[in-house]
């Protein structure tokens, strides 16, 4: 998919909570390119992963409307739904949510076998990503002996799986050390590059936020793009 477009339009979410509604997001609209890089800064508790996990169709919004490459996202299936974000998206988040059951190649290569690759196909695939990562030497490792730092490259490689064009990762950097970090959205920056995917970065870290190309602030419900 080439110069792909993801458009929030009039974007609203609410919790209801013993019958006291209250409002996270407040009709947000923003568009996002493929090929450029984003980050949406707020501090904890604004909405950020709100935003973001609509997005990436993990969370239904209460009112307002998405659109991939101008295709109204509401109006497809469910099934439909799931398979235009799976290819179109790929997620990180704060936690790398990886299977401690499987090593780090069968953690990446699992997008694919879930499409019903063969694992020769998956595996071979996912053995490029792992070394794009520079995770090589701890592909048939489990989970439980790499670092925090190593985790978070297996999810990113992970979230690479299908090419996706857009990158949405929901504080990547949040639980890391500032020099594990920079290596990080260092490496988000190089895929950016090569897949010509759109980077969408939620973040509290000014640092990561200023390596981005566009950036917006998320306070009281609201997006608008900052300086």
């Amino acid at each position: 998919m080439n110069n792909a477009s993801l458009r929030l339009e009039n974007i609203g979410k609410s919790f209801t909570h013993k019958g006291i509604i209250t409002p996270v997001l407040r009709a947000v609209t923003i568009t996002f390119k493929q090929g450029s890089s984003y980050a949406i800064m707020g501090v904890s508790g604004t909405g950020k992963s709100t935003l973001m996990h609509i997005m990436a169709g993990i969370e239904e919004p209460s009112s307002g409307h998405i659109f991939l490459n101008d295709q109204c996202m509401s109006g497809l299936s469910h099934n439909s739904q799931i398979q235009h974000m799976m290819h179109s998206f790929g997620l990180v988040f704060q936690k790398p949510y990886l299977i401690a059951e499987l090593t780090v190649l069968e953690n990446v290569a699992l997008p694919g076998l879930i499409a019903g690759h063969s694992y020769a196909s998956a595996t071979q695939a996912a053995d490029e990503l792992v070394r794009a990562v520079e995770l090589e030497s701890k592909q048939h490792h489990k989970i439980a002996t790499l670092s925090g730092g190593q985790q978070q490259r297996a999810c990113l490689a992970r979230a690479l799986y299908h090419k996706p064009a857009f990158l949405i990762a929901d504080e990547p950097t949040g639980s890391l050390d500032e020099v594990t970090a920079d290596s990080m959205v260092k490496l988000i920056r190089s895929f950016c590059t090569q897949f010509g995917m759109g980077v969408i970065i939620s973040t509290h870290d000014v640092r990561v936020a200023h390596q981005m190309a566009v950036r917006y602030k998320l306070h009281n419900g609201i997006v608008e793009q900052i300086d």
